[in-house]
């Protein structure tokens, strides 16, 4: 019924703006540890994630495929999404700092202007971006219902209205992308 996408997230002042996600397993995997290697300034990586129950890191680990992730000090986890966008806007370390969300999150239900989002393979990720599948790293957003449910049932009814142009509307209102 839409489309969302997982994002990564560094301060505003960092200088960097776009990685491969080659570099970002590479950052995540503890093999960079310095954003000099990508461009940035001479400082270190502080490379924040989430809990390993938390669906973030769920979709970090599927983003990761095999290449491990590094195991994260203590300051680099945060409990709640909220926190890890925090921190990278506010740490003392912020401009050194690098986390990730999903689009939704980031860009509606904590839009803070103290970070931005970070360009994956060139392409920023924008509503547009994401609707076109241009950027690299999205996900569907799904209405599921049982086979058995009834042709005239409101959960269906709710799924065809959903998929129609003005439903569609709802979904964007609601912070996610339309899928057409």
């Amino acid at each position: 019924i839409g489309r969302d996408a997982f994002v990564f997230i560094n301060n505003k002042l960092n200088p960097v703006d776009t990685l491969s996600q080659t570099q970002i397993k590479d950052i995540y995997s503890g093999k960079t540890t310095n954003w000099k290697q990508v461009g940035g300034n001479d400082s270190e990586i502080l490379a924040y994630q989430r809990p390993i129950t938390s669906g973030s890191q769920t979709l970090m680990r599927k983003f990761m495929g095999d290449t491990p992730i590094k195991q994260a000090i203590e300051r680099e986890v945060e409990a709640e999404m909220g926190g890890l966008i925090e921190a990278v806007a506010d740490y003392n370390n912020s401009k050194s700092s690098i986390g990730y969300s999903v689009f939704y999150y980031a860009n509606e239900m904590i839009a803070n202007p103290d970070v931005k989002f970070i360009k994956v393979d060139g392409v920023e990720p924008t509503k547009e971006t994401i609707t076109s599948n241009q950027y690299p790293i999205t996900k569907d957003v799904l209405a599921v219902i049982r086979k058995d449910e009834p042709q005239d049932s409101p959960a269906r009814k709710m799924i065809e209205y959903l998929l129609t142009a003005e439903g569609q509307d709802t979904v964007e209102k609601g912070g996610y992308v339309k899928i057409k």
